[in-house]
């Protein structure tokens, strides 16, 4: 081989070089995303939340503040996702919320007997029950809580704060208020017991129509628990005992709560048919239908139902299926018109989520939601204007 072919061969030879590390160096840059890609998951596996926790390790290694626990992170999570639905009643609970909800819906609870209210300061005062645990050891109304158990509560406390006073039948739980001008501290040691809470009041009103006096049962439902359908039949039957001519159902300021119930007080006042249409998804339909089967007080009796802007959900529901079985007539103002069902499904850690999954529909299939019932006589403003009103219609009905 002559000099001038050995050079060419090693010119070819550092040419082809050139060109092998070359095409490596591209091959990398083109292969980058994919080793990218492989570096996250074997970092994160198949961790469908990776640019979460990627995001979050930022947040931990340089936010200027405290960071919040993973916990919160994860709840703050679920609440921004839900979000996202763009629908108001979707929603996350906390687990002690939650608690608060079971034992609202159950119309019981191991506790002290108080209410809480939220004064201008934010403060949480307490209202206790005649009778109950916390008024026996001493608590006063006005009083204002500021420690369970020896934890001070946050400034200003919310639900959950508030709901560690509750808690197991026969436990103690000891309570620290103000009260007075004075402020004066005092402690409470409390052995916590079975709390009943009524969801419907009830009595006998005597009105005159003409000459002749007439008895009306008042039934006031403040909101629908797995015990209201019981409250609302002894109500009925002692109303009844009473000779009421008439009824007259106060659903007024009643945000709603169990289906369940309000299928049954419907039905109450219904002699058959539908009392309200569940719509779901892919148009599955549900019909929920008067329950049979015994006598009713109030049949063959006239009927009002007293409505507000704060009537909403399983009262709408009620009031919608009376005035379309023509029933009775509704008195008062325009209800919220919450015509949504939600779904609540338990997590693992006792927290919750409500999912929107059907609208109702009244059993002449008008819609509720953002629309509302329209009462048959409007009376706006006064309370007791509105009662005057109804008591008036049904000795109307009456005559």
């Amino acid at each position: 081989m002559s000099r001038i072919e050995k050079g060419l061969v090693i010119a070819a030879f550092f040419v082809w070089s050139a060109m092998m590390v070359g095409a490596g160096y591209v091959g990398r840059m083109l292969l980058a995303p994919v080793e990218l890609r492989t570096e996250r998951i074997y970092r994160y596996g198949s961790n469908p939340h990776a640019l979460l926790d990627e995001a979050w390790g930022y947040v931990r290694d340089h936010f200027v503040g405290v960071v919040p626990s993973d916990t919160v992170r994860e709840y703050g999570a679920v609440r921004g996702a839900l979000m996202t639905l763009n629908d108001r009643y979707t929603t996350f609970v906390e687990p002690q919320a939650r608690a608060l909800e079971r034992d609202h819906m159950r119309g019981s609870f191991g506790g002290i007997g108080v209410g809480f209210a939220r004064n201008e300061r934010g403060e949480i005062v307490l209202s206790p029950m005649p009778d109950g645990p916390a008024a026996k050891a001493g608590v006063r109304e006005g009083d204002i809580l500021v420690g369970i158990d020896g934890v001070p509560l946050p400034s200003p406390a919310d639900l959950e704060d508030v709901a560690r006073i509750r808690g197991a039948v026969g436990a103690p739980v000891t309570i620290e208020v103000l009260r007075g001008p004075q402020r004066e501290r005092l402690t409470f040691t409390i052995i916590r017991q079975m709390i009943e809470v009524k969801s419907v009041e009830w009595r006998a009103i005597t009105t005159t129509t003409g000459s002749a006096p007439m008895t009306i049962g008042y039934v006031r439902i403040r909101n629908f628990t797995e015990r209201t359908g019981e409250e609302v039949k002894r109500a009925l039957a002692a109303l009844s005992a009473a000779d009421s001519q008439a009824y007259l159902i106060d659903l007024r300021d009643n945000g709603g709560g169990s289906l369940a119930a309000a299928v049954e007080v419907a039905s109450e006042f219904l002699g058959d048919g539908v009392v309200a249409i569940e719509q779901r998804r892919d148009h599955l339909e549900i019909v929920h239908r008067v329950r049979k089967g015994r006598a009713k007080p109030a049949d063959g009796h006239p009927v009002a139902v007293l409505v507000n802007g704060n009537t909403a959900s399983a009262a709408e529901i009620v009031a919608g299926a009376i005035q379309d079985h023509r029933r009775g007539l509704l008195i008062g103002e325009k209800t919220f018109g919450k015509g949504s069902v939600q779904l609540i499904f338990e997590l693992s850690d006792g927290s919750a989520v409500r999912v929107t999954s059907a609208k109702w529909l009244t059993p002449e299939r008008r819609e509720l939601d953002g629309v509302g019932l329209t009462p048959d006589i409007e009376v706006t403003g006064d309370a007791d204007a509105q009662l005057e009103r109804a008591l008036r219609a049904l000795g109307d009905a009456a005559r």
